[in-house]
């Protein structure tokens, strides 16, 4: 029996190392990540959860139900400082990159022409202090518009749920990455597009409880490694049809959504960051954002306060 387990591969021996993931939605990089065997490779496996509102994911990665999530940077820094749906502070770092820009959308129901049009309306919001309506503010304001004195939130979870949120007569607007075909489908109207006002912003990052990061340092730095080589792997464009083909699978089997997705993967302004580098620059602007929606006080953040680069600077010496 002893000879017999000395003749098996270490990895077969081994139990893999498993690590419980939080997220909306799945990106290139974690998809391939699983499917080109990378994080196997690491003697690694991910339980990925799927959910449809902040609140919940960052509940859960408090309570320890999720190791990671994947998430924007907006979220973690609000409920790091006790701003978020729930009062108490946590300790959350941002550990790894992942994409940068705002792929939104300020989308508007049926009988909305203009900005003027949204005085005294709901606008859907996932979560009313935290993420993409953080930015819906700032674009509203761009335009003379002011946040509980000509609009008021509600909040109706993912882009699905505030899309039929509007349809429902429930809300007149929300920040949403609806497709164009659905957006006509719905009669729908967009009035901006969030990177005509947002150059820089920080989204898809990978973060963590620092005690959980601390106790499993050697797994965090498996991780990120899988993680870098995969995005290297994912960017280089030989590879183009394959991740399409990988992407199929996210997009229902729409190959248009899923060569668009592609696209947007490598866009160099809303695309993955080379070797899942950390945005710096997209979680400053993150947090100018927070300040003129004065939901932070002005001058008082920076970045640094947010990323624990250690686990990712130990994964890229690493790789070859």
């Amino acid at each position: 029996m002893a000879a017999a387990l000395l003749a098996l591969p270490l990895a077969t021996i081994m139990a893999e190392d498993v690590i419980k993931i939080g997220l909306f939605n799945k990106d290139a990089v974690i998809i391939a990540a699983e499917a080109k065997g990378l994080l196997k490779a690491e003697n690694i496996r991910v339980e990925i959860n799927t959910v449809t509102d902040s609140p919940t994911l960052l509940r859960n990665l408090i309570k320890g139900n999720y190791d990671l999530i994947i998430n924007n940077a907006d979220n973690v820094i609000a409920w790091a400082e006790g701003q978020g749906e729930d009062p108490q502070k946590n300790d959350f770092i941002i550990v790894l990159g992942g994409s940068r820009g705002v792929d939104q959308k300020l989308i508007v129901a049926p009988g909305i022409n203009d900005y003027a049009d949204l005085k005294g309306k709901i606008f859907a919001v996932d979560a009313p202090t935290t993420g993409y309506a953080v930015v819906g503010v700032y674009i509203l304001k761009k335009h003379g518009l002011e946040w509980n004195r000509d609009y008021t939130f509600k909040s109706f979870g993912n882009t699905a749920g505030r899309a039929s949120a509007m349809s429902r007569g429930e809300a007149s607007g929300a920040m949403m990455s609806l497709p164009d075909d659905e957006i006509q489908k719905r009669g729908f109207k967009v009035l901006a597009h969030a990177q005509d006002y947002v150059k820089h912003y920080a989204r898809g990052l990978g973060a963590t409880r620092r005690q959980w990061a601390t106790a499993n340092e050697d797994l965090l730095i498996r991780f990120n490694r899988a993680m870098i080589r995969t995005t290297d792997w994912v960017l280089e464009p030989k590879n183009k049809q394959e991740v399409i083909q990988l992407l199929l699978g996210e997009t229902k089997n729409n190959k248009a959504r899923a060569e668009a997705m592609y696209e947007q993967t490598l866009s160099p302004t809303l695309g993955i960051t080379p070797r899942s580098r950390i945005d710096y620059e997209g979680i400053r602007q993150v947090l100018q954002l927070r300040e003129i929606a004065g939901l932070m006080k002005l001058g008082e953040n920076n970045a640094e306060k947010y990323v624990d680069e250690r686990f990712y600077n130990k994964a890229l010496a690493t790789i070859k």
